[in-house]
């Protein structure tokens, strides 16, 4: 995959796309020596909903299609005994969203309605029997298991080490970013191109993402996650984001104003590896320096940003202790 991502292909689409399509070709395999699935339509539609690139919970997917797939046909196979045509459809409809609601089944909403409204494509879909409902609900299980196999076989979704591989990231992004400007200012580099923050925002937001994903998931993957600290940990990413791109702004408007600088306090001050812990920076009056209120600036925001960087160092070590 990463040849592939090197050739300009998104991975992870190709991934949903092989695994849909073998999801599909099992399926249609399936049915064809079987020959007992009348309705091919059922099986790879329920495919379809539980490989979802969007669905990171296959197996609650999975459950929403099955419970829906009961649901929406007996409810409207028992309109469909009094009533007909879309009057039909209506009152299964006012029936099935409050049940499914009422039973906390709302992920399988949108099979029920869909169930529902298939019925009209049926001929003589009022002659229909209860075993009808029957086949049709197994007939989705077969579509389910066959999409639920090739996603445990397949590329399974591991959230919690790309939650790491973000966090990762995001502290060598950091670290590059600090290396560069404390050699800048203590007169051993050049100053490093603008930051962009739309990619930082983006992997915070996938990292957020990610979390609440896994605490939507259970209680075993809630106490995983508070043995691994991401609530802080994401609540550090958030806090230090805003002084990250505040102290970024603030330093690329003194090489702006002032051209190359040397404040080898500031400088000292962002280096990671010097002993400085919670000391709050203080920067030498001087007339070389800039003005008085970038210097505040400076030094009220470095020493802020300095701070939540030492406590995030801190809670990575009690998290990987």
């Amino acid at each position: 995959m990463a040849a592939i991502s090197f050739l300009g292909v998104n991975g992870n689409l190709l991934r949903q796309s092989l695994r849909l399509g073998l999801s599909v070709l099992i399926t249609c395999a399936i049915a064809q020596h079987f020959q007992r699935i009348t309705f091919l339509w059922y099986p790879l539609i329920a495919v379809i909903f539980v490989v979802d690139d969007q669905d990171d919970n296959s197996l609650r997917a999975a459950r929403g299609r099955i419970l829906g797939t009961m649901a929406g046909g007996l409810v409207t196979f028992v309109v469909h005994t009094i009533l007909s045509g879309w009057i039909g459809i209506l009152v299964s409809l006012l029936i099935t969203i409050p049940l499914l609601r009422r039973l906390g089944w709302t992920s399988g909403l949108g099979t029920a309605c869909t169930i529902t409204l298939m019925f009209l494509a049926i001929p003589g879909y009022s002659l229909l029997n209860w075993q009808y409902v029957f086949n049709r609900s197994v007939d989705t299980v077969v579509g389910i298991a066959v999409a639920l196999l090739m996603g445990r076989l397949f590329w399974p979704k591991n959230r919690i080490a790309r939650m790491q591989e973000l966090d990762d990231q995001l502290r060598a992004i950091l670290l590059r970013r600090l290396q560069l400007h404390s050699a800048a200012l203590q007169g051993h580099g050049p100053k490093p191109d603008a930051i962009k923050p739309d990619s930082i925002t983006t992997m915070l937001l996938e990292l957020q993402r990610l979390i609440n994903v896994e605490e939507s998931l259970g209680a075993r993957q809630v106490l995983r996650l508070r043995r691994q600290r991401w609530r802080q940990r994401m609540s550090l990413w958030r806090c230090q984001q805003v002084r990250w791109l505040l102290v970024e702004r603030l330093l690329e408007r003194l090489h702006l104003e002032e051209g190359t600088v040397v404040l080898r306090e500031l400088g000292s001050h962002l280096d990671l590896s010097s002993p400085i812990r919670w000391q709050r920076l203080t920067i030498a009056d001087s007339s070389a320096l800039p003005s008085l209120p970038q210097r505040i600036a400076l030094e009220e925001e470095v020493t802020r940003f300095r701070r939540l960087i030492k406590s995030q160092q801190t809670l990575n070590a009690v998290v990987t202790s």
